[in-house]
C-alpha cells in the first residue's frame, strides 16, 4: 500500500519534530508515542487504502486489574457521554482500554487534520485518565 495520506502526515510529524514508527507499511499504520501530564499513551493511525478514511487509536494509557474491569464499562460509557470526539471502549482481545475516532480526510489537508486529531486524543486521553482512577478506585 502506498498511502498518500500516511507520508503526508509522516512528513507534517517530522516538520515538528515528532518522529513516527512505521508499524505495517503494507496495511498503512503508524504509532507515536507521547507522555501526558497524567500517564503516557500510544496513539495508532491507520489510513485507509484509498486516502480518504483514517482511524485513531489510542492505547496504552491505563491498565485495568483484572478484578476491576466490572467497573470499566460503566466508566468508558460515562467518558463517552462526556466527550464527543472520541469514544473509549474496553478492547477484551487486548485486555485494554481503547480511545477510538475516526475521520474523513482529503489530500490537500489531512496531515493538518490528522494532526489537530491526534493533539485532541492525547487531550482527552490526559483529562479522563484521572476519571478512570476515580472509576476504579474511588
Amino acid at each position: 500500500m502506498n498511502s498518500q495520506a500516511m507520508e503526508l502526515f509522516m512528513a507534517y510529524l517530522s516538520s515538528n519534530e515528532i518522529n513516527p514508527d512505521v508499524i505495517d507499511e503494507e496495511r498503512g499504520i503508524i504509532r507515536v508515542g507521547f507522555r501526558l501530564k497524567n500517564t503516557s499513551v500510544s496513539l495508532f493511525m491507520y489510513f485507509e487504502d484509498e486516502d480518504k478514511y483514517a482511524h485513531i487509536e489510542g492505547r496504552n494509557f491505563v491498565n485495568i486489574p483484572s478484578n476491576q474491569i466490572d467497573k470499566i464499562f460503566k466508566i468508558c460509557n460515562d467518558l463517552n457521554d462526556s466527550y464527543r470526539w472520541v469514544k473509549f471502549v474496553w478492547d477484551p482481545n487486548a485486555n485494554d482500554v481503547c480511545c477510538r475516532c475516526d475521520a474523513v480526510v482529503q489530500l490537500d489537508s489531512c496531515a493538518e487534520e490528522m494532526y489537530e486529531l491526534m493533539a485532541r486524543m492525547s487531550t482527552i486521553i490526559d483529562e479522563a485518565y484521572p476519571e478512570i482512577m476515580k472509576g476504579l478506585w474511588g
